[in-house]
């Protein structure tokens, strides 16, 4: 499981090729450990309102899922170990986050968050991924119950989740077209020629999108103590020593859920995962050495 990415894109963006029709409204900010870029082609005031309500949307979702705040419900979750009446979208993350770990085999587990801080801390870890373990978390709409000593993290899904409803947000207010950066990249209308220039020496990657999202993790993007931010709940070897997994989804919620827990797993786990997830329509694998293996129809560019 993938912990917090420090306001960093996963995968940058290098440049795009979009003819405008009308001067697009843009607006920058952060939220959920991401820097957030909006940029929206429609005529100002439609842009200036849909704007308005997706910096809304934002501030909604940082009250329900800021790790670092006591005062978010995420927050008082990992306090008390429990959150009565959760609001919708806490459950629809909660719902997203069960398909996924039933997927990957449970290797997608936002109870990880323990672990995470027995590492960063240097502490023994058994005792805390004795705690790991989606399963033992109780989800309806009267409580949301946590086994003794679980926390959870939702940086693994967050920020795609974020995504998707700041989507659907400006839909809802008449957008047709609009680039939306929140830690992951998503488009509404295109088809958008992306280039994407991934750090580490890796070629550029050009990706078409069109009413669709990409979502990016690397392994070895940042390190707790000498291991990767990507935990396995169990401890064990990765399944492939892949340097980047990219998931392109209608869905940027399963795209970046999937995208983390792809990076511990074998291609064929993958394939197998992915007859579960039918949104995912591209995965692209990056092994250290480079090699790279195409599910889908994604394009590469020196």
């Amino acid at each position: 499981m993938k912990h917090n990415r420090s306001a960093e894109i996963a995968a940058p963006l290098e440049g795009y090729d979009y003819t405008w029709t009308n001067t697009p409204v843009r607006w920058t900010g952060a939220a959920l450990g991401a820097e957030v870029s909006l940029v929206l082609d429609a005529p100002r005031l439609v842009a200036e309102a849909a704007l308005q309500h997706a910096v809304a949307t934002l501030q909604q979702m940082e009250q329900m899922f800021n790790l670092y705040s006591d005062d978010s419900l995420l927050g008082q979750l990992n306090a008390t170990g429990h959150l009565a009446n959760p609001p919708a979208p806490f459950l629809d993350l909660c719902d997203h986050v069960t398909r996924v770990h039933v997927a990957t085999g449970g290797l997608f587990d936002p109870t990880i968050q323990p672990l995470w801080r027995s590492l960063s801390d240097g502490d023994n870890p058994s005792p805390a991924r004795a705690r790991v373990g989606w399963k033992h978390v109780e989800v309806s709409t009267r409580e949301i119950r946590l086994k003794a000593g679980q926390k959870i993290s939702f940086n693994g899904i967050g920020q795609g989740f974020a995504t998707d409803l700041v989507t659907e947000a400006l839909r809802t207010l008449g957008i047709r077209q609009a680039l939306i950066q929140i830690g992951e990249l998503a488009v509404i209308g295109g088809p958008f020629e992306l280039r994407l220039a991934p750090p580490g020496g890796y070629r550029t990657r050009k990706i078409t999108l069109k009413d669709s999202a990409i979502c990016v993790s690397r392994p070895r993007a940042h390190l707790v103590g000498n291991t990767s931010h990507i935990l396995h709940p169990k401890g064990l070897p990765f399944g492939e020593n892949w340097a980047m997994v990219l998931c392109r989804s209608t869905s940027a919620s399963l795209a970046d859920a999937c995208a983390t827990a792809f990076t511990m797993m074998t291609r064929v786990q993958i394939e197998k995962a992915r007859d579960h997830i039918p949104e995912l329509d591209h995965i692209t694998l990056i092994a250290e050495g480079g090699e790279t293996v195409e599910l889908g129809s994604a394009t590469s560019v020196d």
